[in-house]
């Protein structure tokens, strides 16, 4: 049995690990926006997009506006939902938004519009996994999509795309197409690096095989990918004829030479496939 102190210690190393990482994505994030989105009208998401837009219309500070909008977020979020994570969220809204206000000392690199929306997508979509990663966020429209969620049935990505879309046509309603374009465009580039960052680049296939020949295909999948795979006896609902179901994993770039061992050994296999944001296990990732 570990000694509890060691236990203690392991814990604090820990939290200060994850504190840390929090502050370099909040620090990654506010580069995004404040360098970035703010030069080029881009609004990104959630708060910091109704502050950009405030900030177009009326010429008010991105980071103060931001801060301020966020306080009455938080309050209802402590009283709400997770603890640890509203700890973590108020640390990294505060660090955000005092990294934005000492980035307004430094100049825009780059007045291109092209380059406002990749180089801005990529860094709020890195700083905001990182934070997501140690059970943290920006604060925002993160803590009002977690209270909807655990009130009711509706996921945290439908709450989360619902109010971009409501952002992104207020967008083009008062102030111009091309800035909801544009907007559309970076969401899109933030929300695949945030994948990226919690589920890594670990995308795989999974494949369903309904055949006659069950025992012969799961053995060539086997030793050409050197990897097990799972059979199971199912029955047609239609015919009502007992076939074999072969299921496994397999990498992406893997597709075509599947394809072509179940088709040779079965031209009748029936093959479905699946998208897999993470395989652990096995002869994958551990």
């Amino acid at each position: 049995m570990k000694p509890i102190g060691n236990s203690k210690k392991s814990q604090s190393v820990y939290r200060l690990k994850d504190i840390l990482l929090l502050i370099l994505g909040s620090f990654i994030v506010a580069v995004g926006v404040q360098l970035f989105y703010v030069p080029g009208n881009i609004l990104g998401g959630g708060i910091t997009a109704i502050s950009i837009m405030l900030h177009i219309l009326t010429g008010s500070n991105v980071a103060i506006a931001t801060f301020i909008l966020n306080i009455p977020i938080l309050i209802l979020g402590y009283f709400m939902v997770n603890r640890q994570f509203m700890i973590y969220s108020t640390l990294g809204m505060i660090g955000m938004t005092g990294f934005m206000k000492f980035l307004e000392l430094v100049p825009a690199p780059s007045d291109s519009l092209f380059t406002c929306i990749v180089c801005g997508g990529l860094l709020a979509g890195c700083g905001g996994g990182i934070m997501l990663k140690c059970n943290g966020s920006g604060a925002g429209t993160d803590v009002i999509c977690r209270i909807i969620n655990k009130y009711t049935s509706f996921q945290i990505g439908t709450i989360s795309l619902s109010i971009n879309a409501v952002l992104v046509m207020l967008a083009a309603f008062f102030l111009d197409l091309d800035i909801a374009i544009a907007t559309i465009t970076t969401l899109f580039i933030t929300t695949r690096v945030v994948n990226y960052i919690l589920d890594g680049m670990n995308y795989k296939r999974m494949v369903l095989i309904v055949t006659d020949k069950g025992e012969e295909i799961a053995l060539a999948l086997s030793e050409e990918f050197g990897r097990g795979a799972t059979i199971s006896h199912v029955t047609g609902a239609y015919l009502g004829r007992e076939k074999a179901q072969v299921m496994c994993t397999i990498n992406i770039h893997e597709t075509p030479r599947l394809k072509t061992i179940v088709l040779e050994l079965d031209p009748q296999a029936f093959i479905s496939m699946f998208e897999s944001t993470a395989v652990i296990g096995s002869s994958f990732k551990n």
